[in-house]
C-alpha cells in the first residue's frame, strides 16, 4: 500500500504496522509535513490523476486503528454503552440533586454563622439572647413571642440598698447572696427578675444565672401583690460556687 503527502504529493510506501502506529500519522521525508496516511491511501503506486479511495472502501487493518475486528463485538459494545446511559440518573432526579447540594451548603453555612455569632456574644460578656436587635429578629421570624410590655414596671426605680455574697454557712460548695432593694417608683410594680453574674479578678464572667421572683421570695409572698411604693424587700439567693477564681459579682434587674 502507498500514501501520498497532501502538501508536496510525494508518494510513500506504507504497511499495516505503520498505519497502526499513532493512528496512521506520519511525517513526510521531503517537506516534513505531518499528515494521516489513511486520508490518502492507495493499493498501487498512484498516478498524478489518481484519487484516494473512499473511506468506506479502506482495507481492514486491525484493532490498532480503533475499529472493532469483530462486528458482533461492536454491537455488544454499543449495547453496553446504551445500557450505561439508560442507567444514568436523568430528569427530575438530576434536577433535585443539583438543587439539594447548594441548599445543603447554604443551610450549613447559616448554622455555622449562627453558632459563631452566639459564641462571640458569650465571649464578649453580653449574651446574644439579651440583644434587642436579636430579639426583634426572632419575633419577626416567628421563632419567639413578643415580650409583654408592662406599663407599670420601671426597673430603673428599683434601688439596691445593700448586697453581700459569702459561702453558705451550712451547704459546702454553695454561695449565699443576701440583698435589700426598695421600690422608688410612685406606683406598685411587679417583682423583678434578678440576674447574677460571678466574675474573676480580671472581670471575666465565670457563671451566670437568672432568678425569677418565685426563686427568691418566701412561700408566704403573693407575686400578684408586687412591690408597693417605697417598700423594702430583703431576700436571699443560693448559687453554686465556681471556685476560688470567683472574687466578685454583678447584680442586675430584668
Amino acid at each position: 500500500m502507498f500514501t501520498r503527502c497532501p502538501a508536496c504529493h510525494t508518494v510513500h510506501p506504507v504497511n499495516a504496522s505503520l498505519l497502526a502506529a499513532d493512528g496512521g500519522k506520519f511525517r513526510c521525508g521531503k517537506c516534513n509535513k505531518v499528515s494521516n496516511a489513511l486520508d490518502s491511501l492507495f493499493d498501487q503506486w498512484p498516478q498524478a490523476s489518481d484519487k484516494t479511495k473512499r473511506l468506506g472502501s479502506m482495507p481492514e487493518l486491525g484493532n490498532a486503528l480503533g475499529r472493532p475486528a469483530n462486528p458482533d463485538e461492536a454491537g455488544a459494545e454499543s449495547e453496553e454503552t446504551l445500557t450505561d446511559e439508560e442507567a444514568a440518573p436523568s430528569g427530575p432526579l438530576t434536577l433535585a440533586r443539583r438543587i439539594a447540594v447548594p441548599v445543603l451548603w447554604i443551610g450549613t453555612s447559616l448554622v455555622l454563622a449562627a453558632v459563631i455569632t452566639f459564641n462571640l456574644a458569650e465571649f464578649l460578656g453580653k449574651p446574644l439572647q439579651e440583644n434587642p436587635a436579636f430579639q426583634s429578629a426572632l419575633v419577626a421570624l416567628g421563632m419567639t413571642d413578643r415580650p409583654e410590655e408592662n406599663p407599670n414596671q420601671d426597673l430603673d426605680r428599683i434601688e439596691l440598698i445593700s448586697r453581700e455574697m459569702k459561702p453558705h454557712p451550712s451547704r459546702p460548695g454553695v454561695l449565699l447572696l443576701t440583698a435589700t432593694v426598695v421600690n422608688r417608683a410612685e406606683f406598685t410594680q411587679p417583682y423583678p427578675k434578678v440576674d447574677i453574674t460571678l466574675l474573676d479578678i480580671r472581670g471575666n464572667r465565670l457563671a451566670r444565672q437568672l432568678f425569677s421572683p418565685g426563686d427568691y421570695l418566701t412561700r408566704s409572698s403573693d407575686l400578684r401583690d408586687g412591690m408597693a411604693t417605697n417598700a423594702y424587700l430583703t431576700f436571699s439567693i443560693d448559687m453554686l460556687d465556681p471556685g476560688e477564681q470567683a472574687v466578685g459579682f454583678e447584680m442586675l434587674f430584668r
